[in-house]
């Protein structure tokens, strides 16, 4: 859901983003740039955790195990 704060003819507005977790809010100042935002600030509601960091696996750690595993396999 996006509502606009200020009419479309003033240069300087908000349009902002309500979420379950969190709310956005774009500002926008056609004075300094036409390309987008200028500021965008993100508010998290009280009861907001934080997905959980999943670390990837690089292309040397999926080497790593492969060998492993043909070690494994030739024993």
């Amino acid at each position: 859901m996006a509502k606009q704060i200020n009419p479309d003819k003033s240069e300087k507005f908000e349009i902002v983003f309500e979420k379950e977790d969190s709310t956005h809010i774009w500002k926008y100042d056609h004075t300094k740039t036409k390309n987008g935002p200028i500021e965008v600030e993100i508010k998290y509601k009280k009861n907001y955790i934080p997905p959980s960091e999943v670390k990837k696996k690089t292309l040397g750690d999926l080497a790593k195990e492969d060998r492993e595993k043909l070690k494994r396999t030739k024993s």
